[in-house]
């Protein structure tokens, strides 16, 4: 394993990934990671999922690709229109699609380097997850009390369950002394952004990882 490249939330923008993996010069010995949220809003959901499952690319489950397993698992599933548009993407599906999304694991951790697709607290203990908190993973955004106590989650992480690299709330490059942010808004008309570390680095750090990026074609949402 060269090296480890960490892909920010592609959204379906298919035609986006493929130009980073390409300006990224990515090969056989590079180990691919998706934060999560391969698919739903952009132009090419369905090709976007078959080209990370066809590429060998380990994919997150992200708050999306959440919303499929729980319809896959569930034997009724609500009639709201947010509901049909995830059933008629769902529907969609092949076995092989299926298998790629019930394999992908909630989190991943190489070293010291931990990927999620939104975030954790310092309580989370990532080997013994309840249900809420492995849900948590795919939503996390804020932590606090109230309205005026609340802080983005990575700014009060102690690194307690290793260095994070997440997505899920699209804006730039977000450093954190134990967070790296990579969701920079490519559906949003922003930019796909991946994240790529040595697989020697002694330790994963902000400064460790090499960012590269490639503009959005256009705002598809």
């Amino acid at each position: 394993m060269r090296r480890i490249v960490i892909y920010g939330d592609i959204h379906g923008c298919l035609d986006e990934w493929r130009k980073l993996r390409q300006k990224i010069g990515v090969n056989a010995n590079d180990c691919e990671i998706s934060v999560g949220d391969l698919f739903s809003k952009g132009p090419k959901p369905l090709e976007t999922l078959r080209y990370a499952r066809n590429e060998g690319v380990i994919t997150i489950v992200g708050n999306h690709e959440e919303k499929y397993l729980e319809i896959a698992s569930a034997e009724k599933y609500g009639e709201s229109i947010e509901s049909r548009s995830y059933m008629e993407f769902f529907n969609r599906l092949n076995a092989n699609d299926l298998a790629y999304l019930f394999s992908s694991p909630r989190f991943l951790k190489i070293a010291n380097l931990t990927i999620v697709h939104a975030g954790l607290t310092n309580s989370t203990r990532l080997d013994r997850l309840s249900d809420d908190q492995r849900s948590m993973l795919t939503r996390l955004r804020y932590v606090g009390a109230g309205a005026m106590d609340y802080r983005f989650w990575s700014e009060l992480y102690n690194g307690n369950q290793g260095f994070v690299v997440y997505g899920h709330t699209p804006c730039d490059i977000r450093k954190n002394r134990h967070a790296l942010g990579i969701d920079t808004g490519c559906v949003y008309g922003y930019k796909l952004s991946a994240a790529i570390f040595d697989r020697r680095c002694e330790r994963f750090d902000a400064d460790a990882a090499k960012i590269e990026q490639v503009e959005a074609k256009e705002r598809y949402v």
